[in-house]
């Protein structure tokens, strides 16, 4: 099945269904009126076996999320996620059915909740001055970007190579994303709050200034001697970028 037929069908899950059990135990006398039934409830065993699957499940995608963050999607392997996961092979292809699969899912779940900050700061953006709003989303992103330093390798890797990953990725969170920040900006130089310049342009900025230090943390560290995921260095960043971007 094609990457995009994967997209198609990423909706379909497997659900298992968990059973009880019933035990009898006999009292002393007669039998047929002292018969004692203790049944545990199916619906308590079924609760368990869901949030297994559920545990189960969130290890894995932080997993595939290290792996696809080190080695990219070629160099990623279900057996190699299995392994970082610990769980076995034939979990990770249950839960997930193919490496597309796991891919989207992962991304997804980097994702989503970044999606839902930002969704509010969507909603609220018209409430507000337009600098107020890219603030907000200036510091989400960098936060975001503390959090799951993976994703902006993934997408560099993907983005070199121009696969329909990257076009799936664009079409259901990049080009919103890309959007809604421009016309803040545009916003905001209207209001006189935001630096006169191509709000294409001081969009990538904003990108390259709030995610490169986390993706190279370790030369980031050796040259700077900070640590970059340190809440003052985070501070310090969002700082520099509002320096950047407003007047």
């Amino acid at each position: 099945m094609g990457f995009m037929g994967v997209v198609a069908d990423q909706g379909a899950k497997k659900v298992r269904s968990g059973g009880g059990r019933t035990a009898v135990r006999l009292k002393d006398g007669p039998a047929s009126p002292s018969l004692r039934v203790v049944a545990k409830p199916a619906k308590r065993a079924s609760m368990v076996v869901v949030r297994r699957g559920d545990e189960v499940r969130g290890r894995v995608l932080q997993a595939a999320l290290e792996c696809f963050g080190a080695f990219g999607f070629e160099g990623t392997s279900t057996r190699a996620v299995a392994e970082r996961a610990e769980v076995t092979h034939t979990l990770v292809l249950y839960h997930f059915h193919s490496k597309d699969q796991l891919w989207i899912a992962t991304v997804e779940h980097a994702l989503e909740r970044y999606g839902a900050e930002l969704k509010v700061t969507l909603e609220r953006a018209h409430e507000t001055s337009a600098r107020k709003a890219l603030a907000a989303f200036i510091e989400q992103f960098v936060r975001m970007s503390a959090r799951t330093p993976q994703i902006h390798r993934i997408l560099t890797m993907e983005s070199n190579q121009g696969t329909a990953r990257l076009d799936w990725v664009i079409e259901h969170f990049l080009r919103g994303h890309f959007t809604m920040a421009r016309d803040l900006i545009r916003r905001g130089q209207e209001e006189g709050s935001v630096r006169q310049c191509d709000p294409a342009r001081l969009y990538y900025h904003i990108i390259g200034a709030g995610g490169t230090p986390f993706t190279i943390w370790t030369e980031y560290k050796a040259l700077t001697g900070r640590d970059v995921f340190s809440e003052a260095e985070i501070l310090r960043n969002i700082a520099f970028i509002y320096e950047i971007v407003f007047v």
